[in-house]
């Protein structure tokens, strides 16, 4: 018996078919080449009880969206968690997707041991997949976070979904400030993707104006 469902949503017919031929050593796998299938299949499907499920969903399909799918299947309380993959997606698609639930972010060209690491990370942190189980834990007190003012600054407007040019603008810096203080970040915090630096954002906001104003 294979220890994970891994159900992927994807148009691109190589990479979909490439997908289930690697993840299938490990895990169940089902596929579908959109999100229409996917949903017109979801009535008949017979999701086994116990069985961790995700759902690897391509970001920009034609007609309905990743994120319009994974819109309706909240409307319809199925949450299962999602990672999402994309091959441009800008900086705000990745706020939109986190903030509608989505638990990874994988950018494409990635590769097979890529994705079987994020599945791994995923299905580690809770045997019943909530999603509560991977909310980043709020930081209560500004002194635990050990960033300067102007790191606290560049972090809001990253998190806000501005680019790394248009925070210098703001900010009345050069770009190459921008960096060093992203790369900071990067080291202080863990925080190595867009995805994680927006999570983090989001619950320790409060905790970061207040750096950010002192």
């Amino acid at each position: 018996m294979k220890n994970f469902l891994v159900i992927i949503v994807e148009d691109d017919t190589p990479l979909r078919e490439s997908l289930t031929e690697w993840l299938s050593h490990e895990n169940e796998v089902t596929s579908f080449e959109s999100a229409e299938g996917f949903l017109k299949a979801l009535h008949n499907f017979e999701f086994e009880l116990g069985i961790p499920t995700c759902i690897l969903l391509d970001f920009q399909m034609p007609s309905m969206t990743g994120v319009e799918l994974q819109s309706t299947l909240k409307q319809m309380n199925i949450e299962f968690p999602i990672i999402f993959m994309s091959g441009n997606a800008q900086h705000a698609d990745i706020i939109e997707a986190w903030r509608g639930g989505a638990i990874d972010f994988l950018l494409k060209p990635f590769s097979g041991s890529e994705v079987s690491n994020a599945l791994s990370a995923l299905f580690s942190k809770s045997a019943k997949l909530k999603i509560e189980s991977h909310e980043v834990p709020a930081t209560n007190q500004a002194a635990e976070l050990l960033i300067t003012h102007r790191e606290a600054q560049v972090l809001l407007l990253l998190g806000q979904g501005h680019r790394q040019n248009e925070a210098a603008n703001i900010l009345n810096i050069t770009l190459r400030t921008i960096k060093m203080h992203r790369g900071n970040l990067k080291s202080k915090l863990g925080l190595n993707t867009l995805f994680e630096l927006t999570r983090f954002c989001d619950v320790n906001r409060a905790s970061i104006e207040k750096i950010a104003k002192s």
